[in-house]
């Protein structure tokens, strides 16, 4: 167990404490106009709970493969009321759950900028037709890598083809904003015309057919692959992306010579911290100026 998941669980202990704490009565002074409600100030707690998120991100970062699942969601305590302990474990379980999905997504994004450069070759015919998406479908690193490598080979190959320049960023926020392509010579596209299932924010990998959990309707839309993050509305989804800390950061600030999945030299010169840093900087100010060629209708 790493030091981040040795803290969460420390802090779990201590978030099962507060809400015992409540449970028992809050001190007279206690303000309570501070919020709408007793649900929405536990909500808030909880919420805030960084153990509990970069939890969820060592969950998915350390689900690699077809390897064990470690995804906890589903075992964070649901109490149906509106009190201030319904709200706090709620709070906790976004919390986490944005921790997972970040992770999920940076790996998609990294995932992402190498299947686009390793397409973006003359060749993009034959390694379109040979290339193997492998499905793991737990919302782990290897699960979001494999996506976006999937998904970008597609725009790279686009992309040469059409004449473009090569441009990752500009590929992916067209894909985010539910752009499809499709090579009909190969049978090989994006979206419903490929081989991609996105993980869904907030799904039990253990038990993808499964419907999520119910939680209380909070206003605020799941976040989505397909809905740039980075032009996302901050105001509605709070803090998706924490900051790093510092073990997170070392662990993207590499820069691979070749991708996972192909022993084709990349171009790509920047860690992939760097690239997971500029896309969710800059993806709000991308915009796609012609349609790609391979595009098809949604």
């Amino acid at each position: 167990m790493n030091a981040r998941k040795r803290f969460a669980q420390g802090g779990k202990l201590l978030g099962i404490a507060v809400v015992a704490l409540l449970a028992v009565g809050c001190p007279e002074d206690w303000d309570w106009s501070v919020s709408d409600s007793e649900y929405d100030l536990g909500f808030d707690v909880g919420f805030a709970e960084d153990d509990w998120y970069w939890d969820g991100y060592d969950d998915s970062y350390d689900t690699v493969d077809f390897g064990p699942i470690y995804y906890q969601g589903s075992t964070i305590p649901y109490i149906d009321a509106d009190t201030y302990d319904a709200g706090y474990w709620d709070g906790v379980w976004w919390a986490y759950n944005d921790g997972y999905f970040v992770c999920y997504r940076y790996a998609f994004i990294i995932g992402f900028s190498e299947g686009y450069d390793n397409a973006f070759w003359p060749d993009y015919l034959e390694f379109l037709d040979t290339d193997e998406h492998t499905e793991y479908l737990d919302g782990g690193w290897s699960d979001g890598y494999a996506d976006g490598f999937s998904e970008g080979r597609v725009f790279g190959a686009n992309d040469y083809e059409m004449g473009l320049s090569f441009d990752w960023e500009d590929a992916l926020y067209d894909y985010e904003s539910g752009t499809d392509l499709y090579f009909e010579e190969v049978d090989v596209g994006t979206g419903e015309y490929g081989p991609v299932y996105l993980y869904e924010y907030g799904t039990d990998p253990a038990d993808l057919k499964a419907a999520p959990r119910p939680r209380r309707p909070l206003d605020r839309r799941l976040p989505a692959i397909r809905q740039p993050l980075g032009a996302k509305q901050d105001d509605d989804l709070g803090s998706m992306y924490r900051p790093l800390l510092a073990q997170a950061e070392t662990e993207l600030s590499v820069t691979p010579a070749q991708s996972a999945r192909n022993t084709r030299e990349l171009r790509l010169t920047t860690s992939w911290l760097e690239r997971v840093q500029a896309y969710t900087s800059s993806a709000k100010s991308l915009r796609q100026d012609a349609p790609r060629a391979r595009s098809v209708a949604e």
